[in-house]
This record gives structure tokens, C-alpha cells and sequence, in this order.
């Protein structure tokens, strides 16, 4: 008998984090469309980094030192 979405979800929040993230890379990669060709994906992808870098240049984000970011994930990692 199949599971309801309910109880699919409930047991997947029972899974440790990594075995989480694992399932939601599954997820992803079912949902997906076919159609979806490299060229349309790499555009995407590079719309996003020149939307990134111009919020940089502009001011209206500020960037992150990495020391810090690294701080930041070890102490998720730790608690």
C-alpha cells in the first residue's frame, strides 16, 4: 500500500540531515524536466552571477569574508 504524502513527509523528517539532503537532491533530480538542456541551465546560471556580481559592485549586498563563512558552517556542524 502506498504512503500518504503526510507520512512520506513525516518519515523523511525523521532521517539524519545528510540522509535529508540526500533526498532532497533525489527529489530534484526527478523533477527535473527532459527538456531542460545544458545550454538553457548554464544560461540561467549565468544570469545569476551577473544579477550577484552588479548587487557586489553596487552595494547592495556586501560580501561575506571566507574565514567567517567557514566559522559560520562549523558551528552548524558542532551544534
Amino acid at each position: 500500500m502506498s504512503k500518504t504524502l503526510t507520512e512520506v513527509t513525516r518519515d523523511a523528517a525523521d532521517l539524519p540531515a545528510s540522509d535529508q539532503l540526500k533526498l532532497a537532491r533525489i527529489l530534484l533530480d526527478l523533477s527535473e524536466s527532459e527538456m531542460d538542456s545544458e545550454a538553457v541551465i548554464q544560461n540561467e546560471w549565468d544570469q545569476e552571477i551577473e544579477r550577484r556580481i552588479l548587487e557586489l559592485q553596487t552595494g547592495k549586498v556586501k560580501g561575506v569574508p571566507l574565514e567567517e563563512v567557514k566559522r559560520k558552517i562549523e558551528s552548524r556542524w558542532r551544534s
